[in-house]
């Protein structure tokens, strides 16, 4: 029999966190749904040990722990989309909890589409711990079809959403590590499936949030700057590739080449960058030339702020 979903959480220090989490992964369990929990642990050294013994020996859940070396939270990806047995994957962070009977929702939606061929999972709602409202804004219908890209550059929808993905499709997938930098944007590899698949979208909550001051959400910018190869490579990988970046609507073409610009400044100087943006794709050719002087607008900026 086959595995349903795989809950992947990736863990740094945040031993404290998992209980919560684990109730909610309890809350769950039901004859009807088969999940694994998967944690990565990025070289933790707080005592999680006692917890992950506990767990085990409940013998509630299908739990496999895996402890590696500080590489950030995309090489934990790395293992994760490699073990993966579930039909979808979810990336749920040790601050997240899922919401009640969540799984069963997200299980009778998909039985109907996984035979779909041109569908990449489902995304859901978060909602905030604290307040138990939607984190972010709705989707404009419910249900839609839509991207990734679509639904933060076309229909301008912010905030973070719960994202089930057919797990065939993250497999042969890998985020590239690199040694002087440990931080690298998701999209580098879920923005990818928009060229080619849509999401199922519902404002059905499936999670919550609860954002660390310490936590990715809240050190975006500031890690942006500290790791622009992976930034340069979020907007690369879309800019190369016309299904992707004719999804963005109206100036948000501009915001990727802007940005692309940015990044390469921030990872190369100011010469190697110009070089390089020059040899991007073209396919939107006043973005691309606006772009230029706006990337090193804001590549002045930061440095000047910094």
């Amino acid at each position: 029999m086959g595995v349903d979903f795989s809950i992947c959480t990736p863990v740094f220090n945040r031993a404290h966190l998992l209980p919560r989490l684990y109730s909610s992964l309890l809350l769950n369990i039901d004859e009807n749904i088969s999940f694994e929990w998967l944690i990565v642990d990025d070289g933790s050294s707080d005592d999680i040990a006692a917890f992950i013994s506990m767990v085990k020996a409940e013998d509630k859940l299908d739990i496999k722990y895996i402890k590696k070396a500080n590489e950030g939270k995309h090489s934990c990806m790395n293992v994760f989309f490699a073990q993966a047995r579930g039909e979808l994957t979810l990336i749920l962070d040790s601050d997240d909890k899922l919401v009640e009977g969540a799984l069963k929702q997200v299980k009778g939606i998909w039985q109907p589409l996984a035979l779909r061929k041109d569908i990449a999972g489902v995304i859901g709602l978060c909602l905030d711990m604290a307040t138990q409202k939607p984190s972010a804004q709705c989707f404009v219908n419910d249900p839609m079809e839509s991207t990734l890209l679509e639904n933060a550059y076309k229909h301008n929808m912010k905030g973070d959403r719960c994202d089930f993905i057919r797990t065939s499709l993250l497999q042969d997938k890998s985020f590239p590590v690199y040694a002087d930098e440990k931080f690298m944007p998701e999209a580098v590899i879920t923005v990818l499936f928009d060229a080619d698949y849509k999401y199922y979208c519902t404002n059905l909550a499936f999670k919550e949030i609860e954002y660390q001051a310490d936590g990715l959400t809240n050190t975006y910018a500031a890690l942006a700057m500290n790791n622009p190869k992976g930034m340069v490579l979020r907007f690369e990988v879309i800019l190369n590739n016309y299904d992707l970046i004719k999804l963005p609507a109206g100036l948000n073409k501009l915001k990727f080449y802007g940005n692309y610009m940015r990044y390469l400044i921030h990872r190369s100087g100011f010469f190697a960058a110009y070089k390089a943006y020059f040899n991007v794709a073209k396919f939107f050719k006043l973005s691309w030339f606006a772009g230029c002087f706006i990337g090193s607008a804001l590549a002045v900026l930061d440095k000047i702020k910094k």
